[in-house]
């Protein structure tokens, strides 16, 4: 065999080679695009309520107390026990003191506390 018959034999393997790797991508594209490979895993992140706490009692064991810097004024004795620190969420009424009562519930101690809302708190 010459030289020349050996290039072109090795140019129509190569031709060959290309166009079976060109037509494998032309016709799994499809398949490719359907996601049929591999199942996606999606997580969700779920964000949870939001946490306050009563952040000032004032004077202690009062019942007045501030949290998300609006002033609460308790009008059951369950807000006396209260103190700083502690999570709470809000049953009904306003965080921002738009309310004329609220009501509160204290994750650590389980009790609810019924407030009167007394604007924005000065402290």
């Amino acid at each position: 065999m010459t030289s020349a018959n050996l290039r072109l034999r090795g140019r129509i393997a190569t031709a060959r080679i290309t166009s079976v790797i060109g037509l494998a991508l032309i016709f799994c594209r499809p398949t490719f695009a359907d996601e049929m490979v591999s199942p996606r895993h999606h997580h969700h992140h779920y964000l949870s309520t939001q946490h306050h706490v009563v952040e000032v009692v004032q004077p202690p064991y009062s019942g007045v107390f501030i949290t998300n810097g609006f002033r609460f004024i308790g009008m059951t004795p369950t807000c006396r026990s209260w103190v700083p620190g502690e999570p709470i969420r809000l049953i009904s009424g306003s965080w921002y003191g738009y309310c004329v009562t609220a009501t509160f519930y204290n994750v650590l101690r389980h009790n609810t506390c019924q407030t009167q809302c007394g604007g924005a708190a000065y402290y």
